[in-house]
């Protein structure tokens, strides 16, 4: 009798069990049927959404859970492909922008001791401004963008760099003597410092530059003592430059890394396809 009632509870369970997973593969079905239309109408973030929610409610369809990956990688493929399509339309008048600034560049890099070479502009070469002190700037391959400080006199263990117009002012971060960005030397009776910013660290700084340039710029390097002096048009002509130079720089090299990634994702899913079949 004990057997019986078994044998019938497992019954019950074992129906109760199938009709809620016919349940679930109709509600699934209905979500990738969604998923289908929302793609064809280009509606690619509430797709994803729909995909997110089926791994989530169903993770023991795996049929339904694959289709839905194939989904995803139809949607990945067809906004790689806008992305591509969007980036060669715009790479090339891009790149005819920066080779109009980048001709008063002057491209170096010790292969010996650089992994990455800087484009600095004509007036900021080393050589001709070892003696001085001035705010130099110069881009990377990378479209990382430096400004520094270099300063030549008796020691005042510079930290900071602050550029006024009168009351107005910006300021860089503060780098420590510590620290790796902050050097100092002596050679043949003169002291040299320098200061080396990098983006975000001195971006208020440079564009303050770049805004104010018509005006009377005074340069403030604060440590243990302060020194100051006042920017040349030189200097401020060829901050506004290297300034412009990054910018189209960093739209090539963005457009340049999309490109990369959008091809590298389309290749992916190409190469899974052809493992699948």
């Amino acid at each position: 009798m004990l057997r019986n009632h078994i044998t019938i509870l497992f019954i019950i369970i074992s129906l109760l069990g199938c009709n809620s997973r016919k349940a679930q593969e109709k509600n699934a079905d209905k979500m990738l049927l969604n998923i289908q239309n929302l793609i064809s109408q280009s509606a690619y973030n509430k797709a994803k959404n729909q995909i997110d929610s089926i791994h989530l409610l169903f993770p023991m369809l795996v049929e339904k859970r694959r289709i839905a990956a194939a989904l995803s990688d139809t949607i990945i493929r067809r906004e790689s492909s806008r992305t591509l399509i969007y980036c060669d339309s715009i790479l090339p008048k891009k790149m005819k922008e920066l080779d109009s600034i980048q001709k008063n560049f002057r491209f170096e890099k010790n292969s010996k001791y650089q992994d990455i070479g800087n484009y600095v502009y004509k007036t900021e070469v080393t050589e001709s401004n070892a003696f001085r002190s001035y705010l130099k700037t110069y881009v990377d391959e990378n479209a990382d963008f430096y400004l520094i400080s270099n300063y030549c006199g008796s020691r005042i263990d510079q930290q900071s760099v602050e550029v006024s117009q009168n009351d107005i002012f910006s300021h860089t971060d503060t780098i420590s003597v510590s620290n790796q960005n902050n050097h100092s030397f002596d050679d043949g009776g003169s002291h040299f410092e320098s200061l080396v910013f990098k983006n975000q660290s001195q971006r208020a700084v440079v564009e303050f530059i770049v805004q104010s340039s018509n005006k009377a710029l005074k340069v403030s390097l604060h440590g243990k003592k302060t020194f100051s002096y006042y920017m040349s048009d030189t200097d401020k002509r060829a901050i506004i430059e290297t300034y412009h130079f990054w910018k189209a720089k960093k739209d090539v090299v963005l457009l340049q890394t999309e490109i990369k990634k959008a091809n590298a994702r389309i290749k992916r899913i190409i190469s899974n396809i052809k493992k699948t079949n």
